[in-house]
């Protein structure tokens, strides 16, 4: 469970440094995808958990030269609660990475996202944050840390994010981890240009009720819960009669069998094949799927047999 914010720069217990203190010395791109990324993904698990702030996590994937780090895109990752604390799936961070290694030939972990349900002060992160930052530094080599605050209020004008860096400092003769924000610059490629721009006219529009696909959406939706609203009234007394809770009424029998009566029959060649291609549309999708776990799994058998036959040849090598 999330205890709240706790300071930037700190080991598990007492703070080392005061918030927003710049000590960090790379030159840190961020693509506007990845913060779309993070957001998205916050939305989601909102949504899935009915409203419900949660926490989310994900790796990020970039180019590093020297000091410059450019953070191009990234991807979600799994965890679970143990004991109060987050415990990340190592295995799935592997895989995942692996994937899209052979995707995007240039791009490398750079580090890890997480939003932030409740509200962060500048230079500080939530409770917990180290010991996650220790993980993904057994994995990767010097992460970084972006936390986009998403608790702010639609219509702010800055943007609540923060990236932090990872710094080793000896505190109380003793190696302790440390995260230092750092300053960091929005780049944008053309197609990422436009794709924010339709994307913040959109949600411009879709909040005056000016957008033709949002209007048309919203009416739907109303005109379908209505629907629904006025079918239950009819099932419920329905329902009860058969469950003999109430007397038969057989005026309103013969009202609804008239009213059922009168819906149109689909019962066309036109209809039949839309369906049928439909319904060949939605198996050849589940078919991809399976076939893609499949070689998903074909291919971590082959990394073991490949692993263990080679430490196998080795010890025979010994002899």
């Amino acid at each position: 469970p999330n205890r709240g914010p706790q300071r930037a720069m700190e080991t598990d217990d007492e703070p080392v440094a005061k918030a927003g203190v710049k000590t960090g010395g790379l030159n840190i791109d961020i693509h506007p995808l990845v913060i779309v990324n993070i957001s998205d993904h916050g939305t989601r698990k909102k949504s899935l958990a009915k409203g419900k702030a949660s926490r989310v996590l994900g790796i990020l994937l970039g180019v590093q030269e020297g000091r410059d780090v450019e953070i191009c895109n990234s991807f979600e990752c799994d965890y679970k609660i143990v004991d109060g604390s987050i415990q990340i799936d190592k295995d799935y961070l592997e895989v995942k990475a692996e994937q899209y290694k052979k995707v995007f030939e240039r791009y490398e972990p750079l580090g890890w996202y997480s939003n932030s349900p409740e509200k962060v002060n500048l230079g500080e992160v939530l409770t917990g944050d180290i010991e996650l930052h220790k993980q993904i530094a057994a994995t990767y080599e010097n992460p970084l840390y972006v936390l986009l605050d998403t608790s702010m209020a639609p219509g702010s004008r800055e943007l609540p994010m923060q990236i932090f860096e990872s710094e080793l400092h000896i505190i109380d003769d003793a190696p302790t981890f440390t995260l230092a924000k750092s300053n960091y610059k929005l780049k944008t490629e053309d197609a990422e240009r436009i794709s924010v721009d339709q994307v913040s006219r959109l949600s411009t529009a879709g909040s005056n009720g000016s957008s033709a696909l949002s209007s048309h959406l919203t009416s739907l939706n109303s005109a379908i819960t209505m629907l629904q609203k006025r079918v239950q009234q009819i099932l419920l007394p329905l329902e009860a009669m058969q469950r003999g809770e109430i007397p038969m009424d057989h005026s309103l029998l013969r009202q609804v069998q008239s009213l059922c009566n009168r819906l149109p029959a689909v019962d066309t060649a036109e209809f039949d094949g839309e369906l049928l291609e439909q319904q060949r549309d939605a198996l050849l999708v589940a078919y991809l799927g399976t076939m893609t776990k499949g070689t998903n799994t074909a291919n971590e058998v082959t990394d073991k047999y490949n692993l263990a036959f080679e430490r196998q040849s080795r010890r025979r090598g010994l002899f």
